[in-house]
């Protein structure tokens, strides 16, 4: 076979062998070899466009694989059906794949005209490409969180830093079967080692700063909260008909999660089935209300808010025992298609293959709730994949993170898993517990180690007990620097690898 149309299909299968790593499949390693075989293919490519391509065929292939539970959504909850979900799985592929395109030529720019090692370099290229989401932003770290010592890193380096280091270690494993791809010979004893050494310090460092935390956290005051799962079908939620039979399953689930001794109950994304104010207001005590019905509050739920202009917020706030409610927390980022419709002032027909996304705008500033010693910052839906949106709510200094969600739109797919997976590094990047009240997802309590503590059913309606500590302790370098400490390194790597290149190329 020839050596290009070799490095193609190295591209090609690399892709679907990290997606496997995602579930339902959870093979973890894999994410080391499907990176090491995007390398391989790379490292001798002639061409800007044709690192661009492989890079970007690697990471369609990969995402058709993981994302294949889009099919289903599109044909549910559109008029597409399954040929037209078909189409939106491979349009998106082809979206999400273009960042790692640009990322594979900046691992060409870095090691070509900068002069960073290879390794170095494909690190850079994947970090980039994983920062840039389309829709869903899943990373080789993220992906890594069932394994939560290898991530304990990302509170001084966040998401992108440990995806960067497991993208390094994914290179230098490779780096020996460049002989067999038409590259240079390489010894494997220097790139194996020092593949060992950065994985042995993350492992080594995540154990103890694990156990470091876990002994923190026995000493933190907690709350006990109850997370309720009422398993509303996605269509129910629409029908005007429906909604007093979905608050008094919310309120039957409420009312026993504080006869087992809830301090705060939480409801998911969306949950309460009529629209209120954004601003604090005493809420409706009668058909409509949430407290006095056998409810002693308080209650955290989610709900679409009043927003100027006649649009609405996707929002949570809470409900106090006097009826009252807090300013609420707007949801800032909003999910194309679910809740935005990308080119539709172009293109008009959009808004009606996708009616449901329409009215909804973004909030623009952080409003932590507080109930008793509980400072909350919520993110809402899937907030909770996303660093940047995380540290901005961390750097209000909350002591609990809640996330609330609706996954009704996937159904039984590997959606719900792969959103939870995701969202724990927002835990360690901020050294705070995570609790997420999920409506036919995975309701979860996960501790500031990453560690999933509790979990719920995905199907069937109940209550979801955690107690989760509250953490008052000054940010971590992650909430107050960012990515700014991984840049900084790279920039000093680069200008000493370029300024000795030169050097030597004096005479």
């Amino acid at each position: 076979m020839h050596l290009k149309h070799r490095d193609h299909w190295t591209a090609a299968l690399g892709g679907p062998v990290f997606a496997l790593c995602a579930p339902p499949t959870d093979l973890y390693p894999l994410v080391f070899v499907g990176l090491g075989l995007l390398y391989l293919s790379l490292c001798d490519a002639a061409r800007g466009r044709t690192v661009f391509f492989r890079a970007w065929l690697w990471a369609a292939c990969a995402s058709v694989l993981g994302m294949r539970f889009i099919v289903g959504v599109v044909d549910r909850f559109t008029p597409l059906g399954v040929a037209g979900g078909v189409g939106a799985l491979l349009l998106l592929a082809a979206g999400q794949a273009v960042p790692w395109g640009l990322g594979a030529l900046l691992f060409r720019t870095l090691a070509r005209r900068v002069h960073l090692p290879q390794p170095v370099a494909f690190a850079a290229g994947v970090t980039l490409a994983s920062s840039l989401t389309l829709v869903i932003a899943w990373s080789p770290g993220a992906l890594l969180s069932p394994w939560p010592a290898l991530v304990q890193l990302a509170e001084f380096v966040g998401e992108r830093g440990v995806t960067f280091l497991v993208a390094l270690i994914a290179a230098l494993l490779a780096q020996p079967l460049r002989r067999y791809f038409g590259g240079e010979r390489i010894a494997p004893q220097r790139p194996m080692l020092f593949a060992g050494i950065t994985l042995g310090v993350m492992l080594g460092f995540g154990t103890a700063r694990m156990a470091s935390e876990r002994a923190k956290h026995a000493t933190r005051p907690s709350m006990r909260i109850g997370m309720v799962q009422p398993a509303v079908e996605a269509r129910l939620r629409w029908q005007p008909a429906a909604r007093d039979e979905i608050l008094t399953r919310l309120l039957s689930l409420t009312r026993e999660s504080e006869a087992q001794g809830a301090e705060l109950t939480l409801w998911h994304e969306a949950a309460y089935p009529h629209r209120i104010a954004a601003s604090p207001h005493r809420m409706h005590r009668g058909r409509r209300g949430i407290v006095g019905r056998g409810v002693r509050g308080p209650v955290l739920f989610g709900a679409l808010a009043d927003a100027p202009g006649g649009a609405r917020f996707n929002a949570a706030t809470i409900v106090d025992g006097d009826g009252m409610t807090q300013t609420v927390q707007a949801k800032m980022e909003l999910l194309w298609f679910g809740e935005a419709i990308p080119l539709s002032g172009v293109l008009p027909f959009l808004r009606r293959w996708f009616f449901r996304a329409g009215g909804l705008v973004p909030g623009t500033e952080v409003q932590l709730l507080h109930t008793g010693a509980a400072k909350i910052g919520v993110l809402n839906c899937f907030e909770d994949t996303l660093p940047s949106v995380g540290r901005r709510i961390a750097q209000r200094a909350p002591n609990l993170l809640v996330n609330v969600t609706n996954d009704a739109w996937f159904g039984a797919t590997a959606e719900p898993e792969l959103h939870l997976r995701l969202a724990a590094l927002r835990a360690v990047e901020t050294r705070r517990d995570l609790v997420r009240v999920v409506n036919l997802g995975v309701p979860a309590w996960i501790d500031s180690t990453g560690t999933v503590r509790a979990r719920g059913a995905a199907d069937a309606p109940g209550v979801l007990f955690a107690t989760p500590a509250l953490n008052d302790e000054s940010p971590t370098l992650y909430v107050k620097a960012g990515d700014s400490l991984l840049l900084l390194s790279l920039c000093l790597a680069g200008a000493g690898c370029f300024l000795r290149r030169r050097a030597r190329e004096k005479p």
